[in-house]
């Protein structure tokens, strides 16, 4: 081979090795186009999922607030056979299904919370310990933390009990705030208080707490599902009982109350419940609306064995406390989350 046919070849190797540079650069810039396109097409199925599930937890809630405030001589249609209009149960959890996605909502009462000002330290000593996941009667710094701060954050003086807190702790954490030195007015203040952050994402403040049932009791006629774990003890059959009795007796759920809860719950609680058909004029209104989940998906996860179908869903809950004069309300407060 002479010299410009060795040129000639290296020439064409050399085309060759750009060739394949450039393919692999056109592979890598369409891979990436692949990539962002699918990215944003993730994000805008997000977008519309989260404001789907806005209004679907928004109709959740008016629907609620209608039940609460009317009691309309027709059955609407489409609700479900399970749908009781013209009984409506404090508590009771309903759900269905719309073109969009699923709708569940509740009503209940504040009565059947725990009040911050005026529930016994008994019972707040007992949601505590359930909450921090040990057994009844145990002996737990961080409990008496908790329940000393509280008092601590409700007095209006300066000297802090045991293991309590005052204005001295709270103005020397790295975002400092002041103690209330006064009832609490609102349950998210549980959450600003010494000892709580061992509790912070366990629950949702306003799904326990209450700062209008001044009778110190819970109302077991009307308890939120967070609260219905809570009385009984995390066990699902339990919860499943209290809806069934809920639907079966309305408020008169006295006489089985022991039979739901289990003699060892009833036994730690039942003086502090109370089983009230008068209501106070406060109540709590939640509606959860779940994206993109349609009833005939539901069906086959139901029907589907362990590990089968999991429809996607975008969950959207709107919470709404109302006080409630007749058939006029007063919004006073208003909180949405997602998850």
């Amino acid at each position: 081979m002479n010299k410009r046919q060795r040129r000639a070849a290296g020439q064409k190797g050399f085309a060759l090795v750009v060739v394949i540079l450039v393919m692999l650069l056109a592979s890598v810039l369409a891979s990436q186009l692949i990539m962002l396109t699918s990215t944003e097409l993730k994000i805008s199925h997000n977008i519309k999922s989260r404001a789907i599930g806005h209004f679907l937890a928004e109709a959740g809630v008016n629907l609620g607030l209608f039940r609460l405030l009317d009691r309309p001589l027709d059955t609407p249609v489409n609700l479900g056979p399970e749908e009781d209009w013209d009984k409506f149960y404090q508590g009771y959890k309903y759900a269905l299904f719309l073109p969009t996605g699923r709708i569940t909502y509740y009503v209940s009462n504040e009565s059947g919370k725990i009040d911050l000002n005026h529930a016994s330290r008994g019972l707040m000593r007992l949601f505590i310990t359930y909450e921090l996941g040990l057994e009844p009667g145990a002996d737990d710094i961080r409990i008496d933390t908790i329940l000393d701060s509280i008092a601590d954050w409700r007095d209006s003086d300066d000297m802090h009990r045991l293991n309590g807190a005052e204005n001295e702790y709270y103005t020397n954490l790295d975002s400092p705030y002041i103690a209330r030195n006064g009832p609490i007015k609102d349950p998210s203040e549980f959450f600003l208080i010494k000892g709580t952050e061992a509790l912070t994402g366990k629950f949702e403040a306003a799904d326990i707490f209450t700062v209008h049932n001044p009778t110190g009791k819970i109302n077991f006629n009307s308890v939120t599902p967070a609260m219905l774990d809570f009385l009984t003890n995390g066990n699902k059959e339990a919860a499943a009982a209290y809806q069934a009795a809920k639907k079966e007796y309305g408020y008169n759920v006295r006489a089985v109350t022991a039979e739901i809860m289990g003699d060892k719950q009833y036994t730690l609680l039942h003086n502090y419940l109370n089983y009230n058909r008068g209501m106070n004029q406060y109540y709590f209104i939640v509606g959860t609306g779940y994206a993109d989940e349609v009833k005939e998906d539901m069906e086959q996860q139901n029907e589907a064995p362990r590990g089968g179908i999991k429809p996607h869903r975008t969950a959207v809950t709107d919470s709404l406390l109302i006080k409630k004069s007749g058939r006029n309300f007063i919004r006073m407060a208003w909180q949405e989350r997602y998850r």
